[in-house]
């Protein structure tokens, strides 16, 4: 069986429309059309019935197409080993990152590991913390790095490291060497507090303000990234991870804001594991290494 006329079934299955999938496979849809029918003529049954100008899976497709998926699925992993054993990969590690270990903490010591050992490769997927430790259980990652601590779903959760939460502020425009620190309760009551980019601490943290500073207003914000950029134009504050503002900090792109007014929490960063290879755990006691 030609691996092209699975491929067009399959995403005809999806599509429901012979030239939606003719589009998404760059072919024609003739050439759908005779694909399908080599197909069904190879097994004998009809695979799709027409439901109005759309197609719909008969009882014979809807049975065949977990096997097609299957099939597909190990010829198109076969051919990525051979792609990885050809470029001298000996082994792979799938790793699960949250935005804000992403865009911070790892882009160095991955730089860092592979040089270090050109035969694994590492292969990174970035999710929110909360959906990395089913990515972990479910095996379709090995390592998570994660601001969450999961102590459930058969999982073990290293702490890294812990990451004191800093006030940020805009910058005021103003020589940062000659500058007076800025005043902490007019800074906090004068801007609006960007929340929640963070899966832990907001909770707490902003109940706490609001104790001590009821007057306060609040917007959530649930990306780092975003939250940073909204900071620089001027548009508000927030308490972050020292880690995730350490460049903008350098670069005098945002100000930080002390206070002895509020205890401030700590941020932990996880290595979250289930299973344990030679491979993961020269990763994990390389990562340790680095962040000790």
């Amino acid at each position: 069986m030609d691996m092209k006329w699975l491929k067009t079934f399959v995403t005809a299955a999806k599509t429901e429309n012979f030239h939606q999938t003719a589009e998404r496979l760059y072919i024609a849809q003739p050439t759908v059309t005779v694909h399908i029918k080599q197909i069904e003529s190879l097994l004998g049954v009809g695979l799709f019935e027409k439901k109005g100008r759309n197609i719909a899976l008969t009882t014979a497709g809807k049975r065949f197409l977990p096997y097609a998926i299957n099939i597909l699925g190990s010829f198109e992993e076969g051919i990525q080993d051979l792609e990885t054993w050809g470029k001298g990969y000996k082994h792979k590690i799938s790793l699960a990152v949250s935005p804000l270990i992403a865009a911070s903490i790892l882009p160095n010591f991955i730089r860092i590991f592979m040089k270090r050992n050109p035969t694994i490769e590492v292969a990174i997927n970035v999710m929110e913390s909360n959906l990395i430790g089913e990515a972990i259980r479910n095996g379709s990652a090995d390592i998570g790095l994660s601001r969450v601590q999961f102590e459930n779903l058969g999982l073990t959760s290293l702490k890294l490291y812990e990451d004191p939460i800093i006030a940020i502020a805009p910058h005021d425009g103003g020589d940062a060497e000659s500058a007076l620190p800025l005043e902490f309760e007019k800074v906090i009551y004068e801007n609006i507090i960007l929340s929640h980019n963070h899966p832990v601490y907001w909770d707490d943290l902003l109940f706490h303000i609001k104790q001590k500073y009821p007057r306060i207003c609040s917007m959530v914000v649930s990306q780092v990234n975003v939250t940073k950029r909204f900071i620089e134009e001027g548009l508000g504050i927030s308490f972050l991870p020292r880690s995730t503002v350490t460049r903008e900090l350098l670069e005098g792109r945002v100000l930080e804001v002390f206070t002895d007014k509020i205890a401030l929490p700590v941020a932990g960063t996880y290595v979250v594991t289930k299973m344990k290879s030679e491979v993961i755990n020269l990763f994990i006691t390389h990562l340790c290494d680095h962040y000790k």
